[in-house]
């Protein structure tokens, strides 16, 4: 009896103790279950918030007839592809960058389609027109870009023939699908040509580098030191993180690439250089590449911190991929904060504030 009762008193402090302690660990349960859910309301806010797109395809019907004339075939009705009313009324943008696909004439696919370089040179420019009329519907909100390929006589002409043209303000190469060869000193004096006059007249210009071939660190240095710094007021979007999609070792090592030349050279570090987040996260099921590993997005996370946020810009590469799909990829599968989610999404290219040609702004560190 004695026993219990010493028993009881012993534990009564214990037992009190508990008590106290009890209320402190439900308090904390629930802070850290309403910070969870004011984190996921968050990003379904940036969800359902309008975006800025930095790199969005429009073709127009001729275009889109004269690709399937060679096979291609498109799964949706046409006006997905061409309508820019459409794209603005359910894509939830605020603005975007409409991109020509006037390049694709150039193509070996396409040959059968003009009977010469001249026939093929106003097809190219045909296109380039139909991206300029689609930004003219919406101009505060929409920024153009015209196309051509580096490597056709023609090239300089077609872009002097857009430059004047106020809907058409920056140019977009697709070196892959050009057959351009980095490594062909034809090749590579053309493509200086293009990349000089870009930059002499204010032309911004988003790049597609790669197929998705093998890039190493001595490949991305010769990207960035030889083609891309002797340009030095050259407005510079790198598509898809410069390959083809998703973040392997190609795109590791490109943008590795720019982070050494932009520690060793304070001039280079201060251009004005954006990485569009195209396609940088492939999903599962998608016929074109690997899915992208959790591995691979939490290493594409630390990158975008250590580079800072303000380099990196959504873009959605539609129609290949929805801006919501891209949205929520990136949203859900980044291991960035809330703070870093918002500011990538609130980023946008100076393009947007409508600056005249060659005035070019450093984004914010």
């Amino acid at each position: 009896m004695n026993h219990s009762v010493s028993f009881s008193c012993r534990q009564e402090p214990r037992f009190f103790e508990e008590c106290k302690i009890l209320p402190l660990g439900v308090f904390l349960f629930f802070l850290l279950v309403g910070q969870f859910c004011l984190a996921q309301k968050s990003i379904d806010d940036l969800e359902s918030a309008s975006c800025y797109d930095h790199h969005v395809h429009l073709l127009s019907p001729s275009l889109i007839s004269d690709w399937k004339s060679t096979g291609m075939p498109f799964s949706r009705p046409d006006d997905f592809y061409s309508s820019v009313q459409r794209l603005m009324n359910e894509e939830k943008l605020a603005g975007a960058f409409i991109v020509s696909m006037a390049h694709l004439y150039t193509t070996e696919a396409f040959q059968g389609l003009q009977k010469d370089v001249r026939d093929e040179q106003e097809f190219v420019a045909r296109e380039n027109d139909f991206v300029a009329s689609c930004v003219a519907e919406y101009p505060e909100r929409l920024v153009g870009f015209f196309s051509i390929n580096p490597l056709r006589p023609y090239s300089i002409d077609e872009m002097e023939r857009c430059l004047p043209n106020e809907h058409l303000t920056g140019l977009k190469l697709h070196l892959p699908a050009c057959g351009v060869d980095v490594q062909v000193e034809e090749h590579r004096r053309k493509l200086h040509a293009v990349l000089r006059w870009a930059a002499e007249h204010g032309v911004p210009v988003l790049l597609h580098y790669s197929a998705g071939e093998a890039i190493d660190d001595k490949a991305a240095d010769f990207f960035w030191r030889e083609l891309i710094l002797p340009h030095e007021n050259l407005e510079l979007y790198l598509a898809h993180l410069g390959t083809a999609g998703g973040y392997h070792g190609a795109a590791r090592s490109l943008i590795d690439g720019y982070e050494r030349l932009r520690n060793e050279n304070q001039e280079f570090s201060s251009r004005a250089i954006f990485f569009d987040l195209s396609g940088a996260i492939i999903p599962e099921g998608f016929p074109e590449g690997r899915p992208t590993s959790d591995a691979r997005c939490q290493e594409l996370s630390l990158k975008i911190q250590e580079i800072g946020v303000a380099r990196f810009l959504f873009a959605s590469d539609y129609p290949v991929f929805s801006v919501a799909d891209s949205k929520s990829r990136l949203l859900h599968r980044l291991s960035l904060n809330e703070a870093e989610k918002t500011n990538l999404f609130d980023n946008r290219s100076p393009l947007f504030s409508k600056r005249p040609r060659g005035m070019a702004r450093e984004p914010n560190k």
